[in-house]
């Protein structure tokens, strides 16, 4: 699923790769707190294209989360903009909000992410997809966009819940 965005300048090659292991930062925990911290194994990471995790907005946080193994629905910022190294170009684009039914696994990585057309004249089409990663770095699977509540039903049940109730 691809949305058009304007470009103010020129475009940049936009990084795939998240850093989630080692020595970096520490992620924001999105669970209840536990007697002992849970290992990598145990739960679910998750960075990129975030705003909201099961309608809490998190844009204020540092943007790498650890979730427990689950359903959750993820939404997207509503206006993306990056900078290349040196600050030399702008990439700016109203995406709209997206959602995502990520049907999360204990030990694997998640990402939304953003990627760039080819470039014509002043614009771009860009992507928005979901990508899920074992603890090795292999990319296991890919997610568009959830389209309908069917999508959010389907999550749920591969991840072995049910609907939470209706707020």
């Amino acid at each position: 699923m691809q949305k058009h965005g304007v470009v103010l300048m020129v475009t940049f090659a936009l990084s795939a790769a998240a850093c989630v292991s080692g020595g970096g930062p520490r992620p924001d925990r999105l669970y209840p707190p536990t007697p002992q911290p849970l290992g990598p194994e145990q739960v679910s990471t998750l960075t990129g294209y975030v705003q909201f995790v099961d309608d809490k907005d998190v844009l204020s946080l540092g943007g790498y989360f650890e979730l427990l193994p689950g359903c959750h629905i993820i939404g997207t910022p509503s206006h993306w903009g990056e900078q290349s190294p040196g600050g030399t170009a702008v990439v700016y684009a109203t995406t709209g909000r997206w959602t995502f039914a990520l049907p999360m696994r204990a030990g694997h990585q998640y990402r939304i992410e953003v990627s760039t057309g080819v470039m014509k004249a002043r614009t771009s089409s860009l992507t928005i997809k979901g990508y899920e990663g074992d603890l090795g770095g292999n990319k296991t699977r890919e997610f568009e966009p959830a389209t309908s509540l069917k999508d959010i039903e389907a999550c749920y049940k591969e991840a072995g819940g049910s609907l939470p109730a209706p707020k």
